[in-house]
């Protein structure tokens, strides 16, 4: 039985966040005094915690972040937008977060909280090319939307400053 692989053309959005400078600081504050702990070589996040944990940082996260989430639900034709789970990440240096993808949703975002250092922006693989794919154009301060099905990575912390992302799942589709 034969299997053949097509390129299909697929994307990814960045979205300049403008009340980034303004509470980057509240933000970072509220994470240093989340409930955390380390998991599989990241010195802390609350990914794998209970859903119940309380994410304080997550009650001022969510309304900066909506109105960027209804213009890009407008922009791939829907009128509704769905975040599943959300999660904090600090990397220490050379710390890093292997290839992996997202099931059970449609896109994977990354708000880059904190980016001391550009070479330690997210990475795509390109399966049909077996190679990293060509330099991910986003910076601090930026929401990276991207389809989560698509093979990425966060590479090692080259940097003596800590990474800080917040990443969360959603979906974006129509409702009539």
């Amino acid at each position: 039985m034969g299997m053949r692989f097509y390129d299909l053309k697929s994307f990814y959005i960045v979205s300049d966040i403008q009340e980034h400078k303004e509470n980057k600081d509240k933000l970072l504050s509220l994470i240093d005094d989340a409930e955390s702990s380390s998991y599989q070589g990241i010195s802390k996040t609350d990914w794998h915690l209970p859903k119940e944990t309380k994410r304080p940082y997550l009650d001022f996260f969510y309304p900066m972040i909506a109105p960027y989430l209804t213009k890009i639900s407008g922009r791939l034709q829907g009128n509704k937008w769905q975040i599943h789970n959300s999660w904090f990440q600090q990397y220490s240096k050379t710390e890093s977060h292997g290839w992996h993808t997202h099931g059970e949703v449609n896109y994977a975002n990354v708000y880059f909280l904190n980016l001391p250092d550009e070479g330690m922006k997210t990475q795509f693989y390109d399966i049909s090319d077996h190679k990293i794919s060509g330099e991910v154009n986003v910076k601090e301060g930026q929401l990276l939307t991207f389809p989560a099905y698509i093979l990425h990575r966060s590479p090692p912390n080259i940097s003596d400053s800590v990474k800080t992302i917040i990443s969360f799942n959603c979906d974006f589709y129509s409702e009539f």
